[in-house]
């Protein structure tokens, strides 16, 4: 429901398969090979770090995937809670609205209760960084928030304007045909990772 409308369409039809026609064994062997595909994001993330801080690998590969494995239950159970909060939110704000037309200072007290999902999703981030960051960079006289909160501000400036970008500037049913979907996912995330990189770097540039 946080998602741009593109990316959202995109990927509910494959969700609700998954989770209407799968069953058994085959739904453990999907997730078994769900979680190895997204653990390699959590790789990505990791390599970004280390080049960014000029640093090698110190551990086996499958050290480093087993971690991954671990890490993504946490960050998923995180952002999930920052999405819920923020859909709540909104919830909230319209049941006021109707049932109380006049309480526009409460709805203002609201709208800015939605930073609240902002704060979970720069928790999230923090802990991924201070995480995947090299072990000699991980030390409180090395600053891992700031990168955190460019990532955290940059993906919240990508839900709220990259939709009206798209809509406004680029026509993409008409370049990519059914591709359009695929397409406008590919650039909000290749967006989101953008924003990771220069996190990345802002942190290794201040340690």
């Amino acid at each position: 429901a946080t998602l741009p409308e593109s990316v959202r369409v995109l990927l509910a039809q494959p969700l609700h398969d998954v989770l209407t026609q799968r069953t058994g064994w085959l739904l453990w062997i999907g997730g078994a090979v769900g979680l190895w595909t997204v653990g390699s994001f959590i790789e990505t993330v990791r390599d970004i770090l280390r080049r960014a801080y000029g640093a090698t690998m110190s551990a086996p590969f499958w050290h480093y995937r087993l971690s991954s494995m671990g890490m993504i239950f946490g960050a998923v159970i995180l952002m999930m809670i920052a999405f819920a909060a923020q859909v709540l939110l909104v919830a909230v704000e319209q049941f006021i609205y109707r049932l109380f037309p006049f309480a526009n200072d409460l709805i203002g007290w609201i709208q800015v209760g939605r930073l609240v999902p902002l704060l979970i999703a720069w928790g999230a981030i923090y802990a991924l960084m201070w995480t995947l960051t090299p072990s000699s960079y991980r030390l409180g006289r090395f600053p891992k928030w700031p990168g955190a909160l460019f990532v955290a501000l940059w993906w919240y400036g990508a839900l709220t304007a990259l939709p009206l970008l798209i809509s406004s500037v680029a026509n993409y049913d008409l370049t990519y045909g059914s591709l359009a979907g695929v397409i406008i996912a590919l650039v909000f995330f290749w967006f989101v990772g953008l924003g990771f990189v220069i996190g990345a770097h802002l942190n290794a540039a201040l340690s």
